[in-house]
């Protein structure tokens, strides 16, 4: 079994854009100066806050705007435009005091009304953040310095969505004219330099009338559309970028290149068990069977194969978040006689057949079929390999085509991860299946006080899914962010890092 290429779904799209050759010296050789110079995968795409890339296109739109609430290291939600916020103790009405020193780059004022006219616009724009705003059912601007949002139901997303593209505030006169898409109003840290810019390098400068500036050092910052990770090294090396990510198997090559570097969870990689109602499987109807595919799969094996040697995992949530229990990564350990004996009990003591879509055009070798083929061989489950299209990959996984699948998910705040996996009509919850005590479970998390009872509630939730077995996690996939001497990346807990996080080393 090769190690090189096997779990590389997650990182498949290498896209290399050479445009260091317009990037000026950065802060190489540990004096930094006044230019921070980022690479990031994303290419510049729209400022319309609706449809915003909040993974690595972050740092574009982090740039110009500022967010009603924003998220620290740690991703606790803080204050931002809003000074303070709180809900009633129905958790369905939420208010807002908002901060009275802010003004956009076009003069106007931020006050209650531009706040509702840009939550009112994204939550009437269809886009692929809208489902972010879904739960508002009202909007007041009950005077110019207070904001009242009147919700359906609890939404425990609400918060970290108000600090990111639902919360993200346009210059109303922008709004009205509109063209804010190509051309940003807004009231962040840096204003768009589109006569700096250049195809694959997108400049900006310091908004000097930015309340919180101190929070950026840099005065210029310049976002570098590249991916390959060769060239980013390069980049490094010779003084080009400040700043890039890579996977976390280059850790070392990079430490060894006097680069510093951080490591920060982002996904989990593993077996999604979509059809637990046995619709078109009925094997794996029975949680016995689900119990014993996570108990025959080597995470071990499978995490010392893969790139980083990242961390064995058995739940969908993210280390470090309120539904997080590592506890329950002892819950499945390999033992291949106790899973047989579960297909026994389930009625499967020969197993079955089942059939899977073939990654290996993604991973780019049949490894990981090889892997699992040997693994779930050997408590008699058979595996036909089918070949889709890439184009329509994604559609056969998510329109229930396939029983079970090999798959990578982003983790993010266990609400948001249960909107995307777990609830019925979750993407990847294909059968849209729902079993009444994990129905229980999650609207008792829903509805409770958030902080400790939430946390609490959502281990609850993840305890319920690690029993019954609805997926089968292997391992964690990790980003490893590099740095040169005189630029410092703060950890962030998980996701793409905070354009904040990227400050002076020693500040």
């Amino acid at each position: 079994m090769r190690k090189s290429r096997i779990f590389t779904v997650a990182t498949a799209v290498a896209m290399a854009v050479t445009a260091l050759a317009g990037c000026g010296q950065s802060t190489q050789g540990g004096v930094p100066d006044d230019t921070l110079t980022l690479a990031t995968a994303s290419p510049l795409g729209s400022f319309d806050p609706v449809k915003f890339d909040v993974g690595p296109g972050k740092p574009y739109w982090q740039a110009v705007y500022d967010t009603l609430l924003r998220q620290d290291a740690n991703r606790n939600v803080i204050p931002g435009m809003a000074s303070a916020f709180s809900y009633d103790p129905a958790h369905t009405t939420l208010t807002l005091d908002l901060r009275k020193d802010i003004r956009f780059s076009d003069g106007a004022a931020f006050d209650a009304n531009a706040a509702k006219a840009n939550l009112a616009r994204f939550t009437s724009t269809p886009g692929p953040n809208s489902a972010t705003g879904e739960a508002i059912t009202g909007i007041d601007a009950v005077r110019p310095d207070q904001l009242v949002l009147h919700l359906s139901a609890p939404d425990p997303a609400l918060l970290p969505n108000l600090a990111s593209a639902l919360g993200t505030m346009v210059s109303p006169d922008a709004l009205s004219k509109g063209g804010f898409d190509q051309v940003p109003v807004g009231s962040g840290p840096y204003l768009y330099d589109s006569a700096g810019s250049q195809p694959g390098t997108t400049v900006f400068r310091r908004n000097s009338a930015y309340p919180d500036g101190a929070q950026y050092p840099f005065d210029r910052l310049e976002l570098v559309a590249i991916s390959d990770p060769n060239t980013i090294r390069n980049g490094l090396t010779t003084g080009r970028l400040d700043a890039g990510s890579f996977v976390a198997t280059d850790a070392s090559k990079l430490q060894a290149a006097g680069l510093s570097t951080v490591q920060v969870a982002n996904a989990w990689n593993g077996l999604i068990l979509a059809d637990r109602a046995g619709t078109i499987q009925p094997a794996l109807g029975k949680p016995e069977v689900r119990q014993a595919i996570n108990m025959v799969v080597d995470r071990d094996l499978f995490r010392t194969l893969a790139p980083g040697n990242p961390p064995a995992t058995t739940q969908i949530f993210a280390p470090g978040s309120g539904a997080y229990d590592e506890q329950l990564n002892a819950a499945y350990p390999h033992d291949v006689t106790k899973a047989k004996e579960l297909m026994a009990r389930a009625g499967y003591p020969g197993g079955f057949a089942v059939t899977m879509p073939d990654m290996s055009s993604f991973t780019g070798s049949p490894a990981l079929n090889t892997a699992l083929d040997m693994q779930l061989g050997a408590i008699g489950i058979t595996v036909t390999w089918e070949k889709v299209p890439p184009t329509q990959l994604l559609t056969s996984m998510t329109s229930g085509r396939f029983p079970m699948f090999f798959m990578s998910l982003g983790m993010k705040s266990p609400w948001e991860d249960l909107q995307l996996s777990v609830l019925p009509a979750a993407a990847w919850n294909p059968f849209h299946v729902s079993e009444p005590e994990l129905a229980a479970l999650i609207s008792a998390a829903q509805h409770a006080e958030p902080g400790t009872a939430q946390d609490a509630a959502f281990r609850a939730v993840n305890r319920q899914l690690v029993q019954s077995a609805w997926f089968a996690p292997i391992f964690g996939a990790e980003t490893v962010w590099a740095s040169v001497a005189g630029v410092k990346i703060e950890r962030q807990e998980r996701g793409y890092p905070d354009l904040v996080r990227f400050q002076r080393a020693g500040s």
